[in-house]
């Protein structure tokens, strides 16, 4: 990208409230892996000795409960993120908050 392109696209982001990075993923092709959910259920737990539950299918999410080993987790739906990484979505059917827990932390039953 050029120098000139490079500023438009940072004025552009600070006038959008953006950074000059999120700008310029946005303006440069995809080469991240598609993320991926399907909607399927059953059970998890966890194999850590605790893992947080997320607001989101990445680590950066914020976390809105934490669950400890043989704790029994349901999900209703898996997601891969960009980075490759598998999530489940936990509902509060043993008590958990509902979120997104990495598979990671967690094994089916």
């Amino acid at each position: 990208m050029r120098v000139s392109a490079a500023r438009r696209l940072s004025a552009l982001a600070v006038t959008a409230g953006l950074t000059l990075s999120a700008a310029l993923c946005a303006a440069s092709p995809a080469s991240a892996a598609a993320i991926t959910c399907r909607e399927q259920g059953g059970e998890l737990y966890v194999t850590q000795s605790s893992a947080p539950v997320r607001t989101t299918y990445y680590e950066t999410g914020r976390v809105v409960d934490t669950v400890y080993r043989t704790n029994r987790l349901n999900f209703t739906k898996q997601c891969t993120n960009s980075k490759g990484n598998l999530w489940y979505w936990v509902d509060r059917t043993y008590g958990v908050k509902d979120g997104w827990i990495y598979s990671g932390n967690v094994a089916r039953i």
